[in-house]
């Protein structure tokens, strides 16, 4: 994640709008958004409709891998097979007494 960072504030003029954000003026923020804004609108209006199909299937993409890497943290765990995680029923014993 540091790696992409570093990249993103690499790039000659995303990231000099970018380091602006993110170090320098309070509204500098407020700005960004801004310019992103209007980059889409520039990209609609030169684009058309193929570019929104794109984006929207992008955005569906990103949304569906993200889903899946959130709610499969579980997985990724680092530990042993130990069960330290694991929860137990609660409730009547099923053993006859």
């Amino acid at each position: 994640m540091e790696t992409a960072a570093r990249v993103a504030l690499r790039v000659p003029v995303f990231g000099w709008f970018l380091k602006d954000a993110i170090y320098g003026a309070p509204d500098a923020k407020y700005y960004f958004i801004a310019n992103l804004v209007v980059c889409f609108a520039a990209l609609v209006y030169f684009f058309g409709y193929p570019f929104l199909i794109i984006y929207a299937l992008t955005a569906t993409a990103v949304a569906l891998v993200s889903l899946i890497i959130l709610t499969a943290s579980d997985m990724f765990r680092k530990g042993g097979e130990d069960g330290a995680g694991v929860s137990k029923p609660v409730g009547r014993s099923t053993k006859a007494r």
